[in-house]
């Protein structure tokens, strides 16, 4: 059966068993993974899922209800199940479907599948095992492994509505990464990793690029040192900047603002960041990791500034949020889930950051955040780079760093060109903090 017509006998079954209205989306996930370890195949995991989700409204109740079972007679099943389940719920005036003139009704080409030859398992094998050799073998000091990997995905979603809304999209996405592991001067071991994903596996960079890569990272925190306590400019490389927009769009989140959890409730069209920042979400990149013609609930996506020279002009809604908060839908539907997020770049390269910074801790590693979105109150483990007279000094491990995020952002005094679209569908250029207390010894 196709698509269309197991999607439209679903919703059909759902309102006969008593749904005011139904919505069905359709999901078909096909995945190969493979890790090798020393130049031995560690892991290799091909798998394929086909799974179906039902929501069902009834008397401004709803009920959501999923199944991998497409017979006839599981249908109708899960459409009475959902119903009753509907039935029970507490009912609320915001929950029904969208108002039909929002969902997307031309579909546009954002070229996120790769209809190519798929990457093969041995193909991906062999690309690992050239990562990592190439990594083992660039100098003494790393001598060990937790491994190298490749990976391709494809995904297939169709949504129907019963209010008129049916379209489908397919995507790609392949991967190509190397953990190399050095023992330093001191016996102590480093991690380090490198890589990158694309849509189109021709995309991916060559092995001995990310082999190469991996071991100048980890070659770059042997040796660590202590960082001094006090409170010095720190940069966050563009490896792990990303972290910060995650922690922004969570509090730019319609859900976040109706259940009083962001500290930016009240701030639209203020000052929340620095002149340099400028954030976009963007779901119509092309060959974007994070591109989609229509988000959760099947409304049409587009291009959007949240922040403009450091003013907030949008937060992300959902239909829901929406509609509680008077505020116009931006097709985030479900989690309000970000699509192609990222910062701007600006002039500055990393290079003329550091030497621009006279002490300082440049971040490249993150570990144990705690994140308060009502507050901003932000503490994180990480390890990086110390910075003396404008130059990398020594590497740093077993630091923490705090602040408020509503403060750090505002004070934000640099921003570098070095944003790389391949990192992740979230990614952000290096950044500046002019001061943010350090912890160390």
């Amino acid at each position: 059966m196709k698509k269309e017509e197991l999607a439209r006998k679903l919703v059909d079954a759902a309102l006969k068993a008593g749904a005011d209205e139904a919505e069905v989306s359709l999901r078909e996930d096909r995945e190969l993974n493979v890790e090798v370890r020393m130049g031995e195949l560690d892991v290799l995991k091909e798998s394929g899922s086909r799974k179906l989700a039902l929501r069902v409204y009834r008397n401004q109740s709803k009920a959501q209800v999923f199944s991998s079972d497409f017979s006839p007679d599981a249908m109708e099943a899960l459409a009475r199940d959902a119903v009753d389940l509907a039935s029970v719920s507490q009912a609320d005036e915001y929950h029904r479907l969208p108002e039909a003139e929002l969902y997307a009704r031309e579909i546009p080409e954002l070229d996120v599948h790769d209809s190519s030859e798929a990457l093969s398992a041995a193909k991906c094998i062999d690309m690992a095992k050239q990562a990592e050799e190439v990594a083992l073998d660039s100098d003494a000091r790393i001598e060990n492994s937790q491994g190298s990997s490749g990976s391709r995905g494809e995904s297939s979603v169709y949504r129907l509505t019963s209010n008129g809304f049916a379209a489908g999209f397919s995507s790609t996405i392949h991967s190509l990464y190397c953990i190399p592991v050095a023992r330093d001067s001191a016996g102590d071991l480093v991690r380090g990793f490198w890589g990158r994903s694309s849509v189109y596996h021709e995309d991916l960079p060559d092995p001995e690029e990310v082999g190469k890569k991996a071991a100048e990272e980890t070659l770059l925190l042997c040796d660590a040192r202590k960082a001094p306590t006090g409170e010095v400019p720190v940069i966050f490389d563009a490896r792990v900047s990303s972290a910060i927009l995650h922690m922004l769009f969570r509090c730019i989140s319609g859900a976040s603002l109706w259940r009083k959890l962001s500290y930016l409730d009240g701030r639209l069209h203020t000052p929340v960041a620095s002149e340099l920042v400028h954030l976009v979400d963007d779901p119509h990149r092309l060959r974007g990791l994070g591109s989609r013609p229509f988000d959760d609930e099947g409304i049409a996506s587009k291009p959007i500034r949240l922040i403009e020279n450091g003013i907030l002009k949008h937060f992300v809604m959902n239909v829901e949020s929406s509609r509680r908060l008077g505020l116009p839908c931006t097709g985030h539907g479900g989690g309000e889930s970000p699509s192609n997020l990222y910062l701007e770049a600006g002039d500055l390269s990393r290079e003329d950051i550091i030497e621009d910074t006279k002490t300082g801790l440049l971040v490249t590693g993150l570990m144990g955040n705690t994140f308060h979105s009502t507050s901003g109150h932000w503490s994180q483990g990480v390890e990086g780079l110390w910075i003396e007279k404008g130059k990398i000094a020594n590497p740093v491990k077993g630091a923490t760093i705090a602040g408020n995020l509503d403060d750090l952002l505002q004070s934000i005094d640099a921003v570098g060109k070095d944003l790389d679209f391949s990192r992740g569908p979230v990614v952000s250029p290096s950044i500046r903090f002019p001061s943010m207390m350090v912890s160390g010894e």
